[in-house]
Formats: C-alpha cells, structure tokens, sequence
C-alpha cells in the first residue's frame, strides 16, 4: 500500500466512475487520470521510472489501455503530466499555509514556506521520492516543470530575504544552493528510507541557512579556467579507457541511452575485453563514480595540504576540483548531472567516493563546535546543487567560477561573514589571505 495524493495504491481501482447515464465524459476522464496519476506514483517511487511499464500502469489504476491510450500519448506523457498535477497540488497546500504568501514578518514566511515544503516529504514519501529522485530518469523534458517550479520558489525566497535589513541584496546563487541543500537533504533521507527524521531536522536546518548573511564584499573571480579541451582515450589500462569512453558516450546520449555497444566501440575495444573488466553498464558506471572521486580527492589533497591554515586550503581546495573537473567535461557531467538519472545506488556511491572532501569541512565543527552538525551535509548539498545548475547553464568549463561563492558558503558557518569573504577573495598565495595569527591548528 503506496499513499499517493489520489488515494491510497490498493484503492485506485475502487475509485472507478463507469460511463452511463448521469456520468459526464470530463468527470470519467478526470477520474481516469487520477488513478493514473496516482499509479504513477505509487509504481515509479517502488520499483523506478525505467522498471514500470504501461501494463502495469493499467492494471494498478484500473484503466484500460484503450482508455489510457484516448488521455495520453504513452508512459512518457503521463509522467509528464503526474508531475505537473503534483506542482499545482504542492502550489495549494503551501498557499492554503501561508507559505507564499507576501505579506507579514520576513522570519515566520521564510520558516514556513522551509516547514512546508518538509511537511509534504513526510506526508507524501512515494511523491517525494519521485518529484526528487526518480524524475531524473525520465529526462530533461520531465525535469523541466520541477526546475522551473523550483526556481519560481527561489526568486520567491529572494523576495522575502529582501525584507530583512541583514540579508537584503543576498546572492541568487546562495537562496539556490540553500534551497538545492534542503532537497538534497530530503533526497538522502528519501533514498535512505529515514525520511521520518527529517521534522526533528528542522529546527537545526533552518538555524544553519537562516545564519548565512551576504558576503560584506563583492567576491571576486576565481581567476582564468583551464583551457576547454577535447578529452582523450589514452589511458594506462582497458579499464580506465573504457570508463573514459563510458563518460563520453554518457555527455552525449546520457544515461539512459548509453549502451555497452557504444561504449565498446567509441573505446576501440571488444566486447570480451570490456566484460574482462566489468559485469555491464551498472558496474562501469560505479567504477566510474569511484574514479571520479579518487582523482578529484587526489586533486584537492596537495594544495589543501599546502595552504597556511584551514581556511585558505579549502580554497585550494575548491578551485583544484573545479579546475580539474573542468578539465574533464564529460567526467564532470556524468558525477554532476547524469548521475540523477542513473539513481539512487549511483548517487550514494558518489557520497562515499566524496567522504573524504567532506572530511576537509568537517574540520570547521572542531574550530566551531557551535555550529549545528549538519552543516557539513547542507553544505555539500549546497554546492552539489550549484555544481549541477552551472553545468546545465554555462557548461563544466565554467565551475571554477565557482570557487570563491563555495569557499564562503562552506566558511561563513564556522568563521562568520567577514572572515570567510576575506578567504573567499584570497589571491591563493601562501599567507597572503588571512593574518598569520588566524592560522587553524586544525589544518595540522
């Protein structure tokens, strides 16, 4: 038993309205695609947008395939659709609260629109899990409603920021990375099935994203990006080069439609070699996660561990991994934005392979111990959030623009406002950032 906005997964089919006298035609179709709305959500958040079929579909929601067939054009239209009826039922329930609404103290809109949007995660895990996990899967053209639902909801909060004195003319990209943090939150407990500890969260969540105030200074340019460059296949081994040519066929078809055939010939190699090293797409794709984050730890290492003090090494930090996913495009998409679509497995799998970068930040609760605990996830949820939207719009060439917004959003908890702008604009010379006197004993 699923519960979905349209009843409860065993009682789709009871809730039937058979054609006849007294029976208008909208009110049967309206009927039929609720249930399918409702089997939507209910088949997608059990077993996964790929693994549901239109059988399926049918029988669930007790709509025949001729009748499914007079309301929408295939799987890909109703989910389609599922997913705009579910924005226009969360639109409702967070007017019917308040929460967008315009009017009264800047704090309680603010915290009740945060309260809202948990509330319905808890209420509603199955839509959740598909609104936030599961959409992925069914491709740009599904996302686009739930992005720009989400953006309407950060220009919203943009709003509401403007009316408190402290947060005026704070950075759209800092209400994205907040907002994206919450989702990114929800999402792991969703994946996780821990979603019932989300509203024992809130207070600390909300303590942490309302402590953010803008930068007191401009932040500045991280400096010149790499040169953008075709990737090569070179590799030292079968394996590596198939994870290369994995990457790129995945940059161009994305994931869904990569098959070990293309993977084969874009890498020049045989289908025995290529199963000689992994078991199928799957294995390909978590050896591929690893990797990634192998060489983008390896990366942020050295100059975190040459910089004076904690501080100036996250900003080493920060603009090494940007600076070498950059460098590698097509690896940059596939653990950035492809890996949505490939599901829940692969994203968890790309939490452990980043651990130890979380690690590095983690160092903050000791110099800070004041700091809410979660600030290390919201804060790697915040700059995951920004590193996909960045790629959506500008490309992996342009991330290491991002270096100075992600040094202050992971300090300004720990080190308040004035302290982490000072970083974020350092120049990333030795000792030039900050004075030697702030030097963290726990970079050592």
């Amino acid at each position: 038993m699923v519960v979905t906005p349209w009843g409860d997964s065993g009682s789709l089919r009871t809730r039937r309205l058979r054609p006849g006298p007294g029976k208008a035609r909208d009110d049967v179709e309206r009927n039929q695609r609720q249930r399918l709305y409702g089997a939507t959500i209910a088949l997608v958040a059990e077993q996964g947008y790929q693994a549901t079929t239109l059988a399926e579909l049918c029988s669930l929601s007790g709509v025949s395939s001729r009748s499914f067939y007079n309301l929408f054009g295939g799987k890909d239209e109703l989910v389609l659709e599922t997913l705009k009826a579910v924005i226009e039922l969360a639109v409702e329930y967070a007017m019917s609260n308040d929460a967008l609404s315009a009017e009264g103290d800047w704090e309680v809109q603010a915290r009740r629109g945060f309260d809202a949007f948990i509330e319905m995660v808890v209420a509603q895990p199955a839509t959740a899990r598909v609104m936030l996990i599961e959409a992925y899967a069914a491709g740009p053209e599904a996302m686009a409603p739930i992005e720009a639902a989400t953006e309407g909801f950060e220009f919203l909060t943009r709003q509401t920021a403007e009316r408190s004195p402290e947060r005026a003319g704070m950075p759209p990209e800092m209400v994205t990375a907040h907002i994206g943090a919450s989702r990114e939150i929800a999402s792991a407990r969703l994946r996780q099935g821990r979603e019932q500890e989300l509203p024992g969260l809130l207070d600390e969540m909300w303590h942490l994203i309302s402590s953010y105030r803008p930068p007191p200074d401009p932040l500045r340019s991280a400096g010149r990006a790499p040169a953008s460059q075709s990737e090569s296949l070179d590799a030292q081994d079968h394996a590596e080069r198939a994870i290369r040519a994995f990457a790129l066929v995945v940059a161009e078809t994305g994931y869904a439609a990569t098959t070990v055939d293309e993977i084969v010939a874009r890498g020049g190699m045989s289908a025995t070699t290529f199963y000689d090293n992994f078991a199928g797409k799957e294995d390909i794709l978590m050896a591929a996660i690893d990797s990634a984050g192998a060489q983008t730890v390896a990366a942020a290492m050295p100059p975190f561990e040459r910089a004076a003090d904690w501080p100036q090494g996250l900003r080493a930090a920060y603009n090494a991994v940007f600076n070498f996913l950059a460098s590698r495009p097509a690896l940059a998409r596939l653990v950035i934005s492809e890996i949505y679509a490939a599901g829940p497995a692969a994203v968890e799998r790309r939490v452990e392979a980043m651990r130890p970068f979380r690690a590095l930040i983690e160092k903050g609760l000791e110099l800070a111990p004041e700091t809410p605990r979660i600030a290390p996830e919201l804060i790697t949820g915040g700059i995951a959030t920004l590193a996909y939207r960045t790629i959506r719009d500008g490309g992996p060439e342009t991330l290491p623009a991002l270096t100075p917004l992600a040094t202050y959003i992971t300090l300004a908890p720990f080190l308040g406002a004035e302290e982490a702008c000072r970083a974020a604009n350092a120049s990333g010379r030795r000792d030039r950032a900050l004075p030697k006197q702030r030097a963290n004993p726990l970079l050592t």
